[in-house]
């Protein structure tokens, strides 16, 4: 059953309205507006789903109606979006899988995310964290690559959904390393945080959110940051590049799509209120407690972020090491 849920989050609310950020309103948006999260709750890509729903009914005093559509790494809500009536009132938040990825990992994808998306901002972006449970073969990713040799076919790594960065970020170290990795999809952030923490699968490359409390806590081992730049929070933590694979760099970006023929106007006033946001000292401190970036880009460079990550991908894909669902 579909989830619906109206969003309440106190971090910002009242913050639009105390900074004097406001747009001249018109017959948009007159009634609720639907916020289509692709993954279950409780991942970063829902925390941010929830925040800009949050976000944009304070600033329009109209409610952005939170709709979780999970399942197929994201499609399901890309198909529903793309389906959706291009009126502006239903947009899309979501990790990259269903607006890049997606058209060269699955096979029989019901919409084409250049050709049936509007984009409208990249809203926030994140390193992978390559993380271990405590009963983990390897403490560091030298040890992984060490065990992944000496016992080929016994690294088994999680990601959050086939086609999901963390997936690409493993595939791509595998590839480098020369080592055989068995990739486990899972529905969503949670149940592999969970997995983890319970032993159940012994590494997982994921944003950091739901990894971060555990691995302050001593119950889970961060083993490599796949951002260029090690994180704020994990400061000992050594990137990838650190450990053997020079000039490794990859990150996760989490963006803001309306069905094909959405209005410029909405698309506009959408993107310069979460710009607008964006920019105050508040709300930078929020997205970094949540362990991402603000980025904030316009719908021209979201749509050549899009389109970088697809030709990024499709070798992978074609070189067999990204299987096509």
């Amino acid at each position: 059953m579909k989830r619906r849920e109206f969003i309440v989050l106190g971090g910002t609310a009242g913050l639009l309205a105390s900074t004097g950020i406001s747009f001249a309103q018109d017959s948009w948006p007159s009634k609720p507006v639907t916020v289509i999260s692709a993954y279950p709750p409780g991942g970063t890509s829902d925390i941010l789903a929830r925040l800009v729903a949050d976000i944009l009914t304070k600033e329009y005093g109209q409610q952005f109606v939170l709709e979780n559509v999970a399942g197929a790494a994201g499609a399901l809500a890309g198909g529903q979006l793309a389906r959706s009536a291009p009126d502006g009132y239903t947009i899309l938040v979501s990790g990259s899988a269903p607006l890049a990825a997606n058209k060269v990992v699955q096979t029989n994808l019901a919409y084409d995310p250049e050709a049936d998306f509007e984009m409208i901002t990249v809203f926030a972006d994140s390193p992978a964290l390559i993380t271990a449970s405590m009963n983990a073969p390897a403490k560091t990713l030298q040890e992984l690559v060490a065990y992944a040799k000496a016992n080929p076919g016994q690294v088994n790594i999680g990601n959050p959904g086939a086609g999901t960065k963390g997936h690409i970020c493993a595939a791509i170290i595998g590839q480098e390393a020369g080592i055989e990795i068995n990739h486990v999809p899972y529905k969503g952030s949670p149940p592999l945080a969970a997995d983890l923490l319970g032993g159940h699968i012994d590494f997982s490359a994921d944003a950091p959110a739901n990894y971060l409390p555990h691995i302050k806590a001593g119950k889970l081992q961060a083993i490599a940051v796949t951002s260029a730049e090690r994180m704020s929070e994990l400061p000992d933590l050594p990137t990838v590049a650190e450990q053997g694979f020079a000039g490794y760099e990859q990150t996760l970006w989490f963006g803001i799509v309306g069905p094909k023929g959405m209005p410029a106007e909405v698309v506009s006033k959408i993107n310069d209120t979460l710009r607008a946001w964006a920019a105050l000292p508040e709300s930078k401190a929020q997205l970094v407690a949540l362990g991402v970036a603000p980025v904030l880009n316009t719908p021209e460079e979201m749509r050549e972020t899009v389109a970088r990550e697809i030709e990024a991908i499709r070798p992978l894909v074609e070189a067999g090491l990204v299987q096509p669902s």
